[in-house]
């Protein structure tokens, strides 16, 4: 299994929207993935089309000792999601202390996991710095960081570099723009900027601001179905190409494109 945290050192960039679209790509060339929210916000499985926000998931799971795992759900579109699941505040104090105390905990639990050769794991996170990222991180095989085009995600690039040195030394780690507005001067001048800084390790495919994702968002459609020829679904399948061919391209008895 190859497994890919998705991190940012800014809120509100897309990661849980970008998690969910990938998942769904790779479901439709037939590659088994797992989405896993590892984020509080425990939105992802409502991106993948759920009615309602999943109650059960991984902080239940392990609140009651139940097996990792075993509260994932199966979307009609083949993802599989593995929630967070909701909880109160006084369980998510008790989680994030065992967190910080086990810092391969969530690795460990990965190691369980039945999936066959070529699956891939994709894994959402709320901002840095948390204990959740620190914890995708380490448990990674590639961290994919996602910056917004603006100067927030600039300012916070020397952050991210400075967490992936500390909690995934060694590991790859390459950047992807999303919501980029090329009709915007500043906008592609910071593109600019960020290539000339992360060169080969930013993607050479951003991803347009298009209102058809939050049309499908809204929908709970596919957005390959619901805007097949949309720019942004270009650009979602330029991304997964790159990553497939490439930063991705290690994995045992991947699917090839």
């Amino acid at each position: 299994m190859f497994k890919i945290a998705i991190v940012s050192a800014a809120g509100g960039v897309g990661r849980s929207t970008l998690t969910a679209s990938l998942a769904t790509l790779l479901a439709q060339r037939e590659i088994a993935v797992l989405a896993l929210d590892f984020d509080p916000q425990n939105l992802l499985s409502t991106l993948l089309g759920s009615d309602e926000v999943s109650l059960g998931g991984l902080l239940p799971d392990y609140l009651t000792r139940k097996e990792f795992g075993k509260s994932a759900l199966v979307n009609s579109n083949e993802v599989a999601c593995l929630p967070f699941g909701r909880a109160n505040e006084a369980s998510l104090v008790t989680f994030e202390q065992h967190l910080r105390t086990e810092p391969e905990w969530l690795k460990k639990c990965i190691a369980q996991i039945d999936y066959p050769p070529g699956a891939f794991l994709l894994m959402d996170t709320p901002r840095l710095p948390s204990p959740y990222a620190r914890q995708a991180m380490v448990a990674a095989d590639l961290v994919l960081a996602v910056l917004a085009p603006d100067v927030r995600s600039l300012a916070l690039l020397p952050a991210v570099e400075a967490a992936l040195s500390r909690c995934a030394p060694g590991r790859q780690s390459i950047y992807v723009m999303n919501g980029l507005d090329s009709t915007r001067a500043l906008q592609s001048d910071l593109l600019a900027r960020f290539r000339s800084s992360l060169q080969m390790r930013l993607s050479p495919y951003p991803i347009h601001r298009d209102e058809a994702i939050p049309r499908a968002v809204a929908n709970r459609a596919n957005l390959q179905s619901l805007s097949p020829d949309s720019l942004v679904a270009h650009d979602l399948n330029g991304l997964l190409n790159w990553l497939l061919a490439g930063p991705a391209s290690s994995l045992d008895g991947r699917v090839q494109v």
